[in-house]
């Protein structure tokens, strides 16, 4: 073929072809304008139910609202405002997916509206769209550079997908619209923190110092960044600073303690602690809550004395008020001084009988100085005020039975062990000391209860096992069960000599008198050596074996201590007269 032809008929196509276009084109504009334009009823009816849906959405009825919209977009669906209603309120409802499709519609229909966009932005994030999310908002920012609001949305979008490098440099927009912030300062440094560049995080800080350099919180956030970032030298700097600022403020020394103290600088945590302590202007609710965090766990030795002396040091800035000398005999009686903390905890309720917690601590001061005396006129008179604790009444029965009033002791045991709720714990006490108690009462059935009743609660009480296999065995009762439960008590504790003794005691009432003395020479071993119990056994033991001489050498060391049996004198005077009798002959 010609091309020349070729050429024509291309053209003609071409020249043909046109017209078809542009009919096509126009009549789709046509129809798309015959969408749009609305009959001035169709305006009216649509306005109408939009401002109906307006007014619903401000009353939360959410589901009218909705239907309103809805008619609305059925009248007019390429109604931007109405898409953006049902968007919001779609978000307000959670239904997130379908709030997007009605956002990006809203959007679609007026691409210029900033407000459509922005709530696009927030559909997208909550859809987990972060890339719209972001773009979105740095569009907005770009068409509305000035709007702070726009700028701190996308430093948030940056902040909340983990881009801290844009963050920063839209929080340096901010900066420049607004000025320099402590809030902006403490999130920019965070980011820096996290992009691995401290040292222009430090620079930060030092910028919103010199808007105020004698602004002693500054540099306290100055300190602060530089302790947890490494920069030491600097973070003891900033602290001097606010020293030479406010040499008073308690609270820089209350941080330098802490500065050293995370620093393992043991001996400077202490003085700075002690420098803020020791200032008046820090209240004392704050002085001991700071106490109680420094010295919480399980103290050594120094940390004891360290902790006795600042309390010592609040009660002396302090003298006028209870709660500091309360505090002091606490510590006391936490470095086990109870000959000092008796009486500051005496005094507290001679002063304030409501007082439990110190009635509570003079109880156990009286205690532990086995001041049986004290102990049972102290937890008498706490029980006039406070009848329905249960551990006074325990603390009665402990002192009544030391004194041996047993009859009183019972009475206190068998009223106070109602009052304990969910503390099995103080219930083992209860009957543990209520079944020895019945035994001094010579009421055996009713202690052998009380120990079953312990075993119960707690199977694996040792004392209680001890306690109650040595007194079926002195009544030669039900030795087998004397013999496991002796046995257990020994596997729990070993080397306690009062177990081993017991043992050994059984083992001798069961006639058993070989192993007897092997686990009676045990508990000797193991401190019972000045036990005038076990060494009494120790020699009946001997004597059943045959071994006499040996056995009177056992009941006259017995002699020389305490806690031998009413029959010992008579034993060791059946063995004079023997050897008397053998002389006369």
């Amino acid at each position: 073929m010609n091309p020349r032809y070729l050429i024509l008929i291309i053209f003609c196509a071409f020249i043909i072809n046109v017209p078809a276009k542009a009919q096509k084109n126009k009549k789709r504009k046509q129809k798309k304008e015959q969408q749009t334009q609305l009959t001035d009823k169709q305006k009216y009816e649509q306005s109408d139910l939009f401002a109906q849906g307006l007014i619903q959405k401000q009353l939360k009825n959410y589901n009218d609202a909705l239907n309103l919209f809805s008619k609305a977009l059925l009248v007019d669906s390429e109604d931007a405002a109405s898409h953006f209603e049902v968007s919001k309120i779609l978000l307000a409802l959670g239904r997130n997916d379908e709030a997007l499709a009605e956002a990006e519609l809203a959007v679609k229909y007026d691409k210029n509206n900033i407000w459509y966009k922005a709530n696009y932005a927030k559909a997208s994030r909550l859809n987990d769209n972060y890339d719209d999310y972001v773009r979105t908002y740095e569009e907005l920012v770009e068409a509305e550079p000035y709007d702070i609001n726009f700028v701190y949305e996308l430093a948030f979008a940056y902040q909340f997908t983990g881009d801290y490098r844009n963050a920063i440099i839209a929080y340096d927009k901010i900066e420049e619209l607004m000025g320099i912030s402590e809030v902006i300062i403490s999130n920019k440094t965070d980011f820096y923190t996290k992009i691995g560049d401290p040292e222009n995080g430090i620079k930060e800080i030092e910028k919103l110092i010199n808007t105020n350099p004698f602004e002693p919180r500054y540099y306290a956030l100055l300190a602060e960044y530089c302790s947890k970032n490494g920069f030491e030298d600097e973070a003891v700097s900033a602290y001097e600073k606010i020293v030479e600022i406010n040499p008073n403020d308690p609270y820089v020394h209350i941080s330098l303690a802490d500065f050293y103290s995370k620093k393992g600088d043991k001996e400077k945590a202490f003085d700075e602690l002690k420098m803020g302590i020791s200032n008046p202007d820090l209240d004392i609710k704050t002085k001991i809550n700071l106490l109680a965090s420094y010295y919480s766990v399980k103290l050594d030795d120094n940390q004891k004395q360290q902790a006795l002396e600042l309390s010592e040091i609040i009660m002396d800035t302090h003298k006028d008020d209870p709660l500091a000398s309360s505090f002091y005999a606490s510590m006391l009686y936490e470095n086990a001084n109870y000959v000092s903390a008796e009486p500051i905890f005496r005094e507290i309720v001679e002063t304030n009988k409501g007082n439990y917690m110190a009635w509570e601590q003079l109880l156990f001061c009286d205690l532990y100085l086995e001041d049986f005396k004290n102990l049972t006129l102290d937890s008498e008179d706490c029980i006039d005020y406070f009848p329905n604790y249960p551990l006074p009444y325990f603390f009665a029965g402990i002192g009544n039975f030391q004194i041996r009033d047993f009859v009183k002791a019972k009475a206190f045991l068998e009223s106070g062990k109602d009052f304990v709720v969910n503390n099995n714990a103080l219930l083992e006490q209860f009957y543990s000391t209520l079944g020895d108690t019945y035994n001094e009462l010579g009421n055996y059935a009713a202690s052998y209860s009380a120990y079953d009743k312990v075993l119960k609660i707690n199977p694996e009480n040792s004392i209680v096992l001890n306690n109650y296999a040595y007194y079926l065995s002195l009544r030669s009762l039900d030795l087998d069960k004397a013999k496991e439960m002796s046995a257990k008590s020994v596997e729990l504790d070993p080397y306690n000599s009062s177990n081993l003794d017991t043992y050994a005691w059984v083992l001798y009432k069961m006639e058993d008198f070989d192993l007897a003395l092997q686990w009676i020479n045990k508990a000797y071993n193991n401190g019972g050596e000045n036990s005038g119990a076990i060494l009494e056994h120790y020699g009946d033991i001997l004597f059943k074996l045959g071994k006499v001489s040996e056995a009177n050498e056992y009941w006259l060391r017995a002699k020389e201590t305490t806690g031998y049996s009413d029959y010992l004198d008579k034993k060791i005077k059946m063995q004079e007269n023997k050897k008397k009798l053998k002389k006369t002959k």
